[in-house]
């Protein structure tokens, strides 16, 4: 889902939904750098300094190994996000 502010910042979202009122931003890092997490993450805090949501997203992240998950806790500090293993689904 591709959400977009012409000419100040865009970005894909692996997914999107509403509930309550309330968006959830779903993103799936399976092979993933870092990097390339961190420059998503800096796009979703720019939208959020913009005030595109009426009230604060949820950010779902879904990611492989702890090292990753708490590098992604670490880099949304401040954000309201969740970040699970692909194993605990398991």
């Amino acid at each position: 889902m591709k959400l977009e502010i012409k000419g100040v910042v865009s970005i894909v979202a692996d997914a999107l939904f509403t509930r309550d009122g309330r968006y959830y931003i779903v993103e799936v890092d399976h092979q993933q750098k870092m990097s390339v997490n961190k420059a998503k993450i800096a796009k979703y805090r720019k939208m959020l300094e913009l005030g595109v949501f009426k009230v604060q997203p949820i950010f779902i992240w879904m990611t492989t190994t702890e090292y990753k998950r708490k590098q992604l806790l670490e880099l949304c500090a401040g954000m309201d996000v969740k970040v699970f293993l692909a194993s605990e689904f398991h």
